[in-house]
């Protein structure tokens, strides 16, 4: 049950009288409460922090949000509390309706127009951004990504750097600065220096709203009324896996805000990142579950600083982000934060996150915005040249082709800082504070690599490309051999993890009434380090059960030959399901199945919250093997299933959708 701990909590803090109760009324109209209490010895912000949302601890003042369902738990405390008008309450804000009203960048954008301005991005700029679809909100909304990079449907050997804003949805000022940065990107590229270069050499992923349900919470046309939570009430920043608070800290099922980002960032290789929010003018840099620092620490403080000093020279005369430790914080030394989305990402996905807190007010008057522009415009450029600085390279075989390789900085890392090279390109970027350190680079089937006293300094580069060596020595291994029926006829699929000297297969079969015959011939790669597929159809099968075999044959003749395998041909055709090809997929991909009899057979396809997004087939058929093509050029990235029932057999198998 949701926080079990609550009577664990009570015996460590003194209760207090004069609780306040508000009822569900209160709660069906706002979502969530918005209150102050003041903070004493006695009170244990750290514990308190897993019933509520603390929002900021200024002095003696802790401010906070709640759901009715957290603010009842907290109520058994009794602690004196201050309801307090809630920051999204905002009457006469200015909205724009329209993409050209939105570029003057004193209004907030209406629902629909967010939506048609990130996708003329890509209409005005189809070679520099594309609009990336990453999900879906409780109330269907999207959650958009535009990609800005010189070639932008290349994978190209760079890092993907992301920017991510107001994932509470009440913080905005991030929301029309994210939007406004996108267009500085793609409209100065080729003139400005800095720009150009920025999206030459990196491929930069910028989401205006991770919570436009909050945002939009009174309806499409106005940000007035905006809350903090989703529309379940639910604080997004508290609903990532946390590396102390486990899989649900704060005790709810996965939201599909944050399914979409998790899905994201473990679907793609981002280097470094940051989330904008609003309250406060501060960087935060992690860990917010952890007392204990970060093995970069002193890298998060210096790019914090550099973010908040340049902020800082670009507001003269104003305190703008000077507070804290001048503009930066340790997020557990400010309070403590189970399940938010930077320790998700520096944790479990590799990639190094800061919370940045832009504005002190919330939800700012629109007429500000251009003011917070102006502060803020140089940091944000800064910050994602972060990720060219440091230690970066190739790690590849000796034939060249990419390694998913662990990059690891031995006598630093711990706590999964380290870091991967990107699977495709075989690229990584090893951002690290200055001075000398060694490396280490290791794959499965491949002989580590170590380099000792590699040096780096402050916003340079240092490159290092890597070969590393396979500890095969096998000349031709065989991973994989299997046949399957296929309407027809029989097809052959194996593959190979190595190959030297490789001329080529013969395949070879035999049934109870023949001896072995070869029915065909595949080639070989030759030589390679890397996985190999190789497949062949069998049009005249025998009926039966038939046995085939490879024959690996090398250039100067010599042959091995592999196990045997016997796939059955005949009438009585079983129950299977077959995992879907290509996998990934984007857009289409093809199901096969087979049933022994005529049956009535319905396939239908998920997403990962168990909701139907297609049904494939509700109909009768005939005993034998079939194949459905599935079409998911309307669906969002992400992992799905897919399902087949008959009333004597039913399985269920996932894929993943890629764009």
């Amino acid at each position: 049950m949701k926080k079990l701990f609550l009577f664990f909590l009570i015996s460590l803090i003194t209760l207090t009288t004069n609780g306040q109760q508000l009822n569900s009324e209160f709660f069906q109209k706002n979502g969530e409460v918005y209150f102050r209490f003041f903070r004493s010895p006695e009170l244990v912000l750290n514990n308190l922090s897993k019933i509520i949302s603390l929002d900021n601890v200024k002095n003696d003042s802790v401010y906070a949000y709640a759901n009715e369902e957290e603010f009842n738990l907290f109520s058994k405390f009794d602690i004196p509390i201050e309801v307090l008008k809630h920051p999204g309450d905002v009457e006469n804000v200015k909205m724009s309706s329209t993409v050209e009203g939105i570029m003057d960048w004193d209004s907030y954008p209406t629902y629909d127009a967010y939506v048609a301005m990130m996708y003329q991005f890509q209409t005005n700029y189809p070679t520099l951004c594309r609009i990336v679809d990453a999900g879906t909100t409780v109330q269907g909304r999207k959650i958009l990504f535009a990609v800005i990079s010189d070639n932008v449907n290349q994978r190209e050997q760079e890092p993907r750097t992301q920017y991510s804003s107001t994932m509470h949805g009440d913080e905005t000022t991030g929301y029309v600065l994210m939007l406004r940065l996108i267009d500085y990107l793609l409209s100065n590229y080729g003139t400005d220096t800095k720009v150009t270069n920025l999206v030459n050499n990196l491929e930069i992923w910028i989401n205006p709203n991770a919570n436009p349900d909050g945002t939009y919470r009174s309806g499409n046309s106005t940000v007035s009324g905006a809350r903090r939570g989703n529309a379940n009430n639910v604080d997004i920043n508290r609903n990532f896996p946390d590396p102390k608070g486990g899989l649900h800290p704060d005790g709810y099922a996965w939201q599909p805000e944050t399914i979409a980002m998790m899905n994201l960032a473990q679907s793609y290789n981002f280097v470094i990142s940051a989330n904008f929010h609003g309250g406060t003018e501060v960087i935060n840099y992690p860990w917010d579950t952890w007392q204990a620092r970060h093995p970069d620490d002193n890298w998060y403080q210096f790019i914090s600083h550099l973010y908040a000093d340049t902020a800082q020279e670009n507001s003269p005369g104003t305190s703008y982000m000077r507070g804290y430790n001048d503009g930066i914080t340790n997020g557990y030394d400010w309070y403590t934060v189970e399940g938010g989305r930077q320790d998700y990402m520096n944790y479990f996905a590799g990639c190094k996150e800061v919370c940045i807190e832009i504005s002190n007010t919330k939800l700012v008057a629109a007429s500000s915005l251009p003011t917070y522009w102006n502060y803020n415009k140089q940091s944000l450029l800064n910050y994602l040249e972060n990720a060219l600085h440091g230690f970066r390279g190739v790690v590849t075989d000796i034939n060249g082709n990419p390694i998913k390789a662990k990059v690891t900085v031995l006598n630093h890392d711990a706590n999964n800082s380290h870091i991967y090279s990107d699977s495709v390109s075989g690229n990584y970027h090893r951002m690290i504070y200055a001075g000398n350190y060694t490396l280490s680079f290791s794959a499965d089937s491949f002989v580590t690599k170590t380099f000792s006293n590699v040096s780096t300094s402050y916003l340079t580069t240092t490159v290092l490309n890597v070969q590393l060596q396979s500890t095969n020595p096998v000349p031709v291994e065989l991973i994989s051999f299997s046949g399957t029926v296929v309407d027809n006829s029989i097809e052959l699929n194996w593959s190979t993890a190595t190959e030297t000297n490789n001329k080529g297969f013969e395949i070879e079969r035999s049934n109870s009434a023949s001896n072995w015959e070869n029915i065909g011939f595949v080639n070989g790669i030759g030589t390679s380090l890397s996985t190999k597929t190789y497949s062949f159809s069998d049009n005249s099968p025998l009926f039966g059960t038939s046995k085939y075999r490879l024959k690996q044959i090398d250039f100067d003749g010599t042959f091995s030959y592999s196990s045997e395998i016997e796939v059955n041909f005949g009438e009585a055709f079983n129950f299977q399901l077959s995992q879907n090809y290509p996998n990934p997929f984007n857009p289409e991909t093809v199901i096969k199945f087979s049933i022994p009899q005529e049956s009535n057979v319905k396939l239908n396809v998920f997403n990962s919250l168990g909701e139907e997004v297609a049904l494939l087939l509700d109909e009768v058929k005939g005993g034998g093997f079939h194949e459905i093509k599935f079409n998911g050029s309307t669906l969002p990235s992400g992992l799905y299933f897919y399902r087949i029932e008959t009333d004597k057999f039913s399985s269920i198998k996932k894929m993943m959708l890629v764009k």
